[in-house]
C-alpha cells in the first residue's frame, strides 16, 4: 500500500519531538539543513514502527509504575494492604486519561507555545514577513506558526497544520493580515527567546521600514 505523503501524517506532539531529533541527526550526517517535510518523510518510512514500538513500552512501564505509587498511596490511606488490581482499576478510572493527555502534551515534549493576535496594520506582507522569517533564523529552535485555514503547510499537528516560520514563501502564502490569530510553537534551546522576539514584533502597531 501507498504511504500517506508527509504533509498529510497527522503527527502528535511526542512523534513530532522524535521527527525534530531525527533531522538534527539526518542534517549532521548530510551535512545541509534538512528541512522538515524531508525529515517527517523519512521518519514515517524508516523510523516510525520502531519508535511507536518502543514508546510502547516505555508508556506501560510509566504506567506500571504510576500504579504501584498509587497503591501504595491507597495502602497508607486505608491503613491496610490493597491488592494491584483494585489499585490499577482506580488509577485507570480517575488518572490515566490526565496521565496520558499530559504525556503527550506540547510542553511534555519540549515545545513551547504562544497565541498571538496580529496588530501590525499593514499584515505581513512582504517585508514584514521576511523581517519575521529572519528573526526566527537568529535562534537556536525551530519555529511553526498555524493559522485556521492555512491553503499550505509542512506538517499536520493533533490535525492541525503548521508552516515552518524561517520560509518566507511559505509564510507570504498565509495572507496574514490584521486581526489574524497566529499559534506559534518552538522547540530548541532558544524556543523561549524566539518566541518572545516573534510576539514582540507582531504586536508592534508597525513594523520599522529600517527593521
Amino acid at each position: 500500500m501507498e504511504e500517506k505523503l508527509p504533509s498529510r501524517e497527522n503527527l502528535t506532539p511526542a512523534e513530532l519531538q522524535a521527527i525534530e531529533e531525527h533531522k538534527y541527526y539526518m542534517s549532521q550526517k548530510q551535512g545541509r539543513e534538512v528541512s522538515i517535510e524531508e525529515a517527517v518523510e523519512d521518519f514515517v518510512r524508516n523510523i516510525k514502527a520502531a519508535w511507536l514500538r518502543d514508546k510502547m513500552c516505555r508508556d506501560t512501564r510509566e504506567e506500571l509504575r504510576e500504579i504501584e505509587q498509587h497503591k501504595e498511596k491507597l495502602a497508607r490511606e486505608k491503613g491496610q494492604p490493597v491488592s494491584r488490581n483494585v489499585a490499577a482499576e482506580e488509577w485507570c478510572t480517575r488518572y490515566a486519561p490526565i496521565w496520558r493527555r499530559e504525556r503527550e502534551s506540547l510542553e511534555r515534549n519540549g515545545f513551547v507555545s504562544i497565541t498571538v493576535v496580529v496588530h501590525n496594520e499593514r499584515g505581513v506582507h512582504l517585508r514584514p514577513t521576511s523581517d519575521l522569517a529572519r528573526l526566527a533564523s537568529q535562534f537556536d529552535c525551530d519555529v511553526y506558526v498555524h493559522k485556521p485555514n492555512m491553503p499550505y503547510y509542512n506538517f499536520l499537528l493533533n490535525g492541525k497544520p503548521y508552516m515552518n516560520v524561517k520560509s518566507i514563501m511559505g509564510m507570504l502564502s498565509l495572507g496574514i493580515v490584521i486581526g489574524d490569530t497566529l499559534e506559534f510553537i518552538a522547540t530548541g534551546r532558544e524556543a523561549t527567546k524566539a518566541l518572545e522576539a516573534v510576539k514582540k514584533m507582531l504586536l508592534q502597531e508597525d513594523v520599522p521600514a529600517n527593521a
